[in-house]
């Protein structure tokens, strides 16, 4: 049954909280190249790779290649996008910008 397989996909890649503050950046921040994501959570960029290719591997996040840079964001034509809305909104906003605003 190939919708219980891409669930099964998708409740995976979320299932992890640190993909799941990658997200919650993504959407304060809007598209953002992976330099900055590393920069932000002061992460190696393997490590930011491993959770990046997940959650782009479940469609989840739009990767856009430009030079050699990868730019992502959250894909909102993914059926998961109004579940993440509804946990990202229920998120005290004064904590968005200590844990995940880069302003």
């Amino acid at each position: 049954m190939e919708i219980l397989n891409q669930y099964a996909t998708d409740f995976a890649a979320i299932s992890d909280e640190f993909r799941l503050k990658i997200l919650l950046y993504l959407y304060i921040n809007g598209e953002r190249c992976v330099c900055h994501i590393c920069d932000f959570f002061n992460v190696g960029q393997s490590s930011m790779s491993y959770h990046l290719k997940i959650l782009t591997e479940a469609n989840i996040i739009n990767k856009k290649q430009v030079a050699v840079w990868n730019y992502y964001s959250i894909n909102k034509s993914n059926e998961m996008y109004p579940m993440l809305m509804d946990i990202f909104k229920n998120i005290n906003k004064g904590e968005w910008k200590d844990n995940v605003s880069d302003e």
